[in-house]
């Protein structure tokens, strides 16, 4: 972590007016440690606060925010695997039934039924309102399963590949769809599918990145830049916030803020 700021020292001296750069911007890293919070502790995605705070607060065009997303969650969800992988609540069994849809679906998002405004905007709502209630939905579920069961290939495949799409239109699905799926139908243990959710959401926002930017149009570095220093410190914290606080209590939370979040974009889309 001391390397990480230093070389985002480094990093940021080189942009244009550093100094009124971090005047304007520094809000952002505020906004990117909750986001890496809630999406470390949850597997939800820090796009579920990214997007929703660069739309309506900063007032970014859709696919900027969304882009905005993705990279800060390259960083953030990175910083948070590897807070997961060191407490060992990462079932890495089966991945390959896991990995090769999930990237074959953000293949598709990215060169194929690409995302715009309309798009993410449209979808953004409906699937952050299904993400809060699966949520709570989990917490009626008692799960004790250490490792991804030897059936059900072809299912956990296509839920993959859903979550895939998902995250490359939206920026969020894939870590909590694939860890509510494991949850809900094969008793997998909250904290296992959670970590897992984190390293799959790590490895999208990752590809998405690379795939989106250079084929869509540039990052806005000088603005993600702030995002991920919050994203990157805030992941760490995720892990043991949900160990301090418990699942339950904060499930409840950040269902409340998907659902208000997803009414929200459901509202503003309707009305324009």
């Amino acid at each position: 972590m001391p390397i990480f700021a230093l070389v985002w020292v480094v990093v940021w001296l080189r942009f244009p007016a550093p100094l009124a750069l971090a005047e304007a911007h520094w809000p952002l890293i505020l906004v990117g440690f909750a986001g890496a919070v809630i999406g470390n502790a949850t597997a939800i995605g820090g796009g579920l606060v990214f997007i929703p705070v660069m739309i309506f607060g900063y007032h970014y065009p859709a696919f900027e925010a969304l882009m905005l997303a993705l990279a800060t969650q390259a960083f953030g969800m990175s910083s948070g695997a590897i807070a997961w992988f060191s407490r060992g609540e990462i079932p890495w069994r089966r991945l390959e039934w896991i990995l090769l849809p999930m990237l074959a679906g953000c293949a598709v998002s990215a060169l194929v039924l690409r995302p715009n405004a309309l798009l993410i905007k449209g979808l953004f709502g409906p699937v952050s309102v299904v993400i809060g209630l699966v949520t709570l939905l989990m917490l009626k579920r008692i799960s004790n399963a250490r490792e991804i069961p030897d059936r059900d290939r072809w299912g956990l495949a296509l839920v993959s590949l859903a979550g895939g799409l998902l995250t490359g239109w939206v920026a969020i699905g894939v870590g909590e769809v694939v860890a509510a799926y494991l949850i809900l139908r094969w008793g997998l243990k909250p904290e296992r599918a959670i970590g897992l959710g984190v390293v799959l959401l790590a490895l999208t926002s990752i590809a998405l990145t690379l795939l989106h930017g250079p084929l869509l149009g540039n990052i806005p570095w000088e603005t993600a830049w702030f995002l991920i220093l919050g994203s990157v410190f805030g992941a760490r914290m995720g892990p043991y916030l949900a160990q301090w606080i418990g699942q339950r209590p904060l499930k409840v939370v950040f269902a409340a803020v998907a659902i208000v979040d997803g009414v929200l974009f459901i509202v503003q889309y309707l009305r324009h």
